[in-house]
């Protein structure tokens, strides 16, 4: 750590945070893509977008942290949708003001044809830009200083959520009816299913006037999201996790009355406060909990080091040398991706550098693990993290180290992937990222802390790129655990 910067404690949670804004892409954002259900034809979208714009306030519990902002502008050869969202967000003791931004063009039919994303925080941003070309979707980012492209196969033709509502409103919304759709979102580069069912019909007051409104529920990830749909399709309100809402106002009222100040700390109100005090961490070999509140199927509970009877999880801490048994590299753990530039001359040159001539792997990968810890200062990092963003800036969170560690160790030949899950300090456990390295056998490692393997408090949920971290929406203020037994 360099003086006068936080403790490394202080950043245990601060990988929730990415998660928290993916979470909030299916309440807030709207950067959703997808098709209607069988039941909607492409003949009876082409005609159920209307021009219109919806201001709506943002409020976490009572506190009002932000607004967003959704436009659908008609042109002779489709239609633009605009939407944006301002937030202020508290984790770690500071504010952080996030803005979202999505730009699309459709078809006369509705399906898009072109978006630009853009997610910012203070000095950091990210960018992505696709286009549709037949089967694929073309993406270019900027990240590292360079830009990139990269094509995602589309399972199905892509639709623009904004236009969902309107049209289903005009074919008539009826109590009980259901649709399945699945969905592209430029936030985690990925298409999921997303369950709609119109659940009742309830009176709704905003602004001292009332609505006879449609209660709508939205499913994704097995998190449930109410939404309150008006007579011509208009969002009136909308309710998600952990205390997250919006309700339709005025532009004015929208912009008023924002805190600069939340209350509430979103860090400290996703962890989860432990039943034992467990002092020293580092010192344990065994952990194990009952788990709760959450379907497990799914997740990559029961993986690795972890073991999952029915509720019960049990981890054991791996040796500390490791067996050079036969080496099969699985393939997928060695190539880079979009934020795992593990290809990169720079990369490349770096971790060569770092490991020089030694041969042992296990050896190598603690080198890596060395370097990392010592050479990036601890810094709360707001947004999409890659690594060669993270190499140049020297700096960052939990997922900047995990972005990082994962790229030079396959830069070096060594396989790596990403867990996210739960990490225990001060009584609590915290969200958190590291890393699972091959080096003849599996082994986790936690560049942020510094520990090869990792402390057995690290319970991981999910390993896995920004789709696969997509799931913990389901984990995010559901799980529940109790420690049985540390030794």
């Amino acid at each position: 750590m360099k003086p006068g910067k936080k403790s490394l404690w202080d950043f245990f949670g601060f990988g929730v945070l990415l998660v928290w804004l993916v979470m909030m892409g299916i309440l807030v954002k709207k950067t959703y893509f997808g098709p209607p259900s069988d039941e909607l034809s492409i003949s009876d979208t082409a005609e159920s977008l209307e021009e219109s714009e919806t201001w709506m306030a943002i409020y976490h519990d009572e506190n009002k942290i932000g607004f967003t902002r959704s436009r659908i502008i008609r042109q002779p050869d489709g239609y633009v949708v605009l939407e944006s969202a301002v937030m202020n967000l508290r984790a770690i003791g500071d504010v952080h003001r996030v803005s979202t931004d999505i730009v699309a063009h459709l078809n006369q039919d509705a399906s898009l044809r072109s978006f630009v994303f853009r997610l910012g925080s203070g000095m950091v941003r990210f960018d992505a830009r696709g286009r549709v070309e037949g089967q694929y979707l073309v993406l270019t980012t900027g990240l590292g200083g360079e830009t990139r492209e990269s094509k995602i196969v589309l399972k199905e033709k892509p639709f623009l959520s904004a236009g969902v509502w309107p049209h289903l409103s005009k074919k008539g919304l009826v109590v009980g009816d259901r649709y399945r759709l699945s969905l592209f979102d430029p936030s985690i580069m990925a298409q999921r299913p997303v369950e709609v069912s119109v659940v009742g019909r309830e009176t709704v007051l905003l602004d001292g006037r009332k609505w006879d409104a449609f209660k709508v529920k939205t499913t994704f990830a097995g998190l449930d999201v109410l939404a309150w749909i008006g007579p011509n399709g208009e969002r009136l309100k909308e309710e998600g996790l952990m205390g997250l809402r919006l309700v339709k106002t005025t532009e004015d009222q929208a912009r008023l009355g924002i805190t600069s100040d939340p209350e509430i700390d979103l860090v400290e109100a996703a962890s989860i406060a432990s039943n034992k005090i467990l002092p020293e961490p580092t010192n344990l070999i065994y952990l194990k909990i009952q788990l709760g509140g959450i379907d497990p199927v799914g997740l990559d509970l029961n993986t690795g080091r972890q073991r999952l009877t029915d509720s019960v999880l049990v981890i054991a801490l791996e040796p500390n040398q490791t067996k050079n048994v036969y080496k099969v590299q699985p393939e997928i753990y060695l190539k880079p991706d979009l934020l795992i530039q593990s290809d990169h001359p720079t990369i490349k040159a770096l971790a060569h550098k770092i490991v020089g001539g030694i041969k042992e792997d296990d050896v190598r990968a603690r080198r890596i693990l060395n370097w990392v810890y010592e050479s990036l200062d601890k810094r709360a990092t707001l947004s999409v993290p890659n690594a060669l963003d993270t190499l140049k800036a020297k700096a960052g969170d939990c997922n900047e180290h995990a972005v990082l560690f994962a790229a030079l160790a396959r830069a070096a030949e060594i396989p790596a992937e990403i867990c996210i899950g739960l990490v225990y300090t001060r009584g609590r456990f915290y969200y958190h990222a590291w890393n699972k390295v091959f080096v003849g056998e599996w082994i986790t490692a936690d560049a942020l802390m510094g520990q090869m393997p990792a402390d057995v408090t690290h319970i991981k949920f999910v390993e896995g790129g920004l789709d696969r971290q997509a799931e913990m929406v389901r984990v995010i203020g559901r799980v529940k655990l109790t420690v049985l037994e540390a030794r």
